[in-house]
């Protein structure tokens, strides 16, 4: 198991990595303003890998763009994990405490890649958010029993 808390640490949690479904490196806006860096590192997780390690987390959600909410500690602001529509817990990766053995599986957003900004090493690079066939597997992969 790898654990993971917010800066904080009132939100604390633990991810399996067999529930891994993928590993996202996104230059997206939005993504590049929550992270305050060049993108941010999300885990698709599976809910049945994924599991609270506090009593009664709290966890503040703001609706970034439509359907695609971002979860944030109410006490230090930090970013934390969040169900997503398409069936993951997403966690930022700056949050886990150990390594998990997996690096970004995609990259996301590759056309807005800060000038400054290194490119990802990744098996899948899109220029934007992906093709939907990505997203379908990545649904399929998050159903899937670990």
């Amino acid at each position: 198991m790898v654990k993971g808390s917010c800066l904080c640490g009132a939100l604390k949690f633990e991810i399996d990595p067999v529930g891994i479904a993928a590993v996202v490196a996104c230059h997206c806006t939005n993504c590049r303003k929550v992270s305050g860096s060049a993108f941010g590192v999300y885990y698709q997780v599976r809910r049945d890998g994924f599991r609270w390690l506090c009593d009664d987390p709290l966890v503040w959600t703001y609706e970034s763009s439509p359907g695609n909410q971002r979860g944030f500690c109410p006490i230090c602001g930090a970013v934390a994990p969040v169900e997503t529509h398409y069936g993951a817990v997403r966690v930022p990766g700056g949050a886990l405490e150990n390594d998990p053995g997996q690096g970004p599986s995609a990259v996301l957003f590759n056309l807005n890649r800060a000038p400054w900004c290194a490119p990802a090493e990744a098996a899948a690079v899109f220029d934007g958010a992906g093709p939907e066939d990505y997203w379908r597997k990545l649904t399929i992969a998050l159903a899937s029993p670990s």
